[in-house]
């Protein structure tokens, strides 16, 4: 395992229209295999997301994952900055959020 076997990783919406259970059980299992397995196996599920990602793009389910369908209004720069902030490392959340501050005193200028 590498040293970040403890962090926490959080799955986006995104992700979550990638999972595939069984794809999740073969992962799983990968510590337990020879090495040679593991690199084979690891190939196969990035294939399998991959293609899984390609059939998202070319369909309609994407458009579930949307912010925002067609004709609605934009998805504001601050809203960007608070999905991404769980992902964040502590320094990077800290650049966010003097980000976000930044952002809300813009407008704050703009409609004041």
């Amino acid at each position: 395992m590498n040293e970040d076997a403890g962090t926490d990783v959080r799955l986006t919406d995104f992700d979550y229209l990638l999972a595939d259970p069984h794809l999740q059980m073969v992962k799983a299992a990968i510590p337990y295999m020879q090495q040679p397995v593991q690199r084979f196996l690891s190939m196969v599920i990035k294939m399998q997301e991959l293609n899984r990602t390609m059939s998202l793009f070319s369909g309609n389910e994407v458009s579930a994952m949307s912010i925002n369908p067609a004709g609605e209004r934009k998805a504001s720069p601050i809203e960007m900055l608070q999905a991404i902030k769980p992902y964040a490392n502590p320094r990077e959340r800290e650049l966010i959020e003097t980000i976000e501050n930044l952002q809300i005193m813009l407008q704050a200028m703009q409609t004041g």
